[in-house]
């Protein structure tokens, strides 16, 4: 994995997380959980609990093709950003890509350029991969906001991910 330098942006930085980190970004990641949850009710949040996320930060670290990034603002987080590298469909190439699985930053942090230099930093570790070249990721249709973001990023529409329910749901025939 490319080692990062803390990068000075503000009175945050960003820097790779570590598992000291695991109780508040757990707190972190619950929040862009619920925040996803509330968009669409389709998304059901799976319990898990804080030695779970732990262990489970822990094994993404030591993932090579993976990485967890923070924005530290002195002695608390203000934000993160977990990236992979992936492969692409047997069908396409370029054979690899960057993806990013969470990106947060708390309210009280946004509009100050946290987001944009976490991607960045993401982008700087992905582009240390031989051949991976671009993004693709997921992002919620109901999230406006985030569009907005990510399309201010130079992100556009690539592939639509459609969902349906297997049988109409007797309660609301099965419409989201």
């Amino acid at each position: 994995m490319a080692s990062l330098r803390p990068v000075p942006l503000t009175t945050c930085e960003i820097r790779p997380a570590t598992p000291a980190d695991a109780p508040e970004l757990y707190v972190l990641w619950q929040r862009v959980r619920e925040h996803n949850a509330r968009l669409d009710p389709r998304i059901v949040l799976a319990p898990v609990a804080p030695d779970q996320f732990a262990a489970a930060l822990e094994r993404q670290l030591g993932r090579g093709s993976a990485t967890v990034l923070v924005a530290a603002d002195r002695a608390r987080l203000a934000g993160f950003v977990s990236g992979a590298i992936e492969t692409a469909s047997a069908d396409r190439l370029p054979e690899r890509h960057a993806t990013i699985g969470y990106l947060w930053v708390e309210p009280g942090y946004r509009r100050r350029g946290i987001g944009r230099a976490l991607v960045e930093a993401v982008a700087r570790w992905a582009a240390a991969y031989d051949g991976v070249r671009h993004f693709e990721m997921p992002v919620l249709a109901a999230d406006v906001e985030a569009a907005r973001f990510w399309e201010a990023l130079g992100f556009r529409p690539f592939i639509a991910r459609l969902w349906a329910p297997l049988a109409p749901e007797p309660d609301d025939g099965g419409v989201p």
